[in-house]
């Protein structure tokens, strides 16, 4: 009832737990970065945490190991991706070089469960094309 709300004391504390730990790691990203003089020492990229964050994992199917085969390799990504994203994140974890970058999404499947009616989560693959003569190991000891 929003008539109690205005008798109800209100504090300025965070709204979360979950806030504090963010603000604290970066707190302490920040102090190990500075010295005690204020001058930065090392500025963080963060670069391979984010495409670990972009790249979910590698697709496998048969049409993705025939595709290796040309230069081109099935990933898949986060449904909010860009292609841009997409490009840092491979070049910053494999070390190659991408020449072209094509996604795909895929909308994810009615099921059915009795009575009630969901849907298969949504996902996006991405299609990365190397320059020629580079190559991902992705399926070595499989």
């Amino acid at each position: 009832m929003a008539f109690f709300d205005r008798f109800r004391k209100k504090t300025n504390a965070p709204a979360s737990k979950k806030q504090e730990e963010v603000m604290s790691k970066e707190l302490e990203a920040v102090k190990k970065t500075t010295n005690t003089d204020g001058a930065v020492l090392l500025k963080p990229t963060g670069t391979a945490d984010r495409a670990f964050h972009v790249l979910r994992r590698p697709h496998v199917s048969e049409k993705a190991a025939r595709l290796t085969e040309a230069g081109t390799y099935v990933f898949d990504v986060r449904v909010d991706a860009e292609k841009i994203a997409i490009k840092k994140a491979v070049e910053s974890l494999y070390k190659v070089h991408v020449v072209g970058i094509r996604t795909i999404r895929h909308a994810g499947k009615p099921v059915y469960r009795g009575r009630r009616a969901g849907a298969r989560q949504t996902w996006k693959k991405a299609l990365v094309t190397l320059k020629k003569g580079q190559k991902i190991d992705l399926y070595e000891g499989v």
